[in-house]
């Protein structure tokens, strides 16, 4: 079986590896003139000693570079690569022996459909997990200095660090190979895949954005100017701690109440957004397998 995937998924294979050998290029690239302009702009030392408080202006400077600039084709790649990937390689699994009437042979043999379809997904949802695993950890390489200072639970830096782009990207797995058995048409499958992937990707970010799970209210006392100045673009937060995602700001009297998103609920938003992810992905994958093992053709 190791070997007949391999053949039949050869061509999806190279052109993944050379996907990632491109934006491993890139970002490496970016994170050596991060860290370079990172360092020459002194916004370390600047956080050593004042937390961010003074390096205002710097700091607003580096990520229009990073995120408006530099990184903003690793930022667009990040956004496509798992619902591209995952569905050019989801679609054929069932689709092109459908399509191509190859099912005739291959699910004659003296190995079952169901067993043989089972078998194929554990092998290509292994090199989805690696493949995953392996970008993620070249893109947090990359913006580790951009996390020092920026706002980690939104698009799309959220998505290139911990566990959603892996999660995304079996769920366009999924997605597709369930198309592609109903459809019988790898084309159509791959396109009909992608989108119903999109649509998962307006779900977190409906969570990531006004459906925020994680967002707590915060009073906190300022006085005169200081009052009058803060806003949700603050740099740093009036949170005080960068990171953290201001929704709202309210002044009442001499208190703010601030509306936010604390920097440290990445992992648990992470895992939420990944588990809808993995949750869609697999009940697709699953179904696949149900209704094949039923149907006669």
């Amino acid at each position: 079986m190791i070997w007949v995937t391999w053949r039949q998924h050869r061509p999806q294979a190279m052109t993944a590896l050379g996907a990632l050998v491109v934006v491993a290029v890139y970002a490496l690239v970016l994170g050596r003139w991060t860290r370079s302009t990172f360092d020459s702009d002194a916004i370390g030392a600047c956080l050593a000693r004042s937390g961010g408080a003074g390096c205002g202006a710097a700091i607003t400077s580096f990520l229009h570079d990073v995120q408006g600039g530099a990184g903003m084709p690793l930022n667009l790649v990040l956004l496509v690569i798992p619902g591209l990937l995952g569905a050019t390689v989801g679609a054929p699994l069932l689709g092109q022996e459908l399509e191509r009437g190859t099912w005739q042979l291959a699910w004659t043999q003296t190995v079952p459909r169901t067993r043989w379809l089972v078998a194929k997904l554990g092998l290509i949802i292994a090199g989805l997990v690696v493949y995953g695993a392996a970008v993620t950890a070249v893109v947090s390489w990359s913006l580790s200095p951009l996390d020092q200072i920026s706002i980690r639970t939104q698009p799309p830096q959220f998505v290139g660090e911990g566990v959603a782009l892996t999660c995304s990207l079996l769920c366009a797995f999924g997605l597709a190979l369930f198309a592609g058995l109903l459809l019988r048409n790898t084309i159509g499958a791959m396109v009909a895949g992608y989108v119903a992937w999109e649509l998962c990707v307006g779900i977190a970010l409906l969570v990531t954005g006004p459906l925020q799970p994680f967002s707590v209210t915060k009073t906190i006392p300022c006085a005169g100017a200081a009052c009058a100045a803060a806003s949700t673009n603050s740099v740093p937060p009036v949170t005080g701690n960068l990171g953290d995602l201001v929704n709202s700001v309210t002044q009442v009297g001499d208190h703010l109440v601030v509306n936010y998103v604390p920097a440290s609920t990445f992992w648990p938003l992470q895992f939420v957004v990944g588990g809808i992810f993995l949750a869609i992905g697999l009940a697709a994958a699953g179904a696949a397998v149900w209704l094949l093992r039923r149907r006669t053709t």
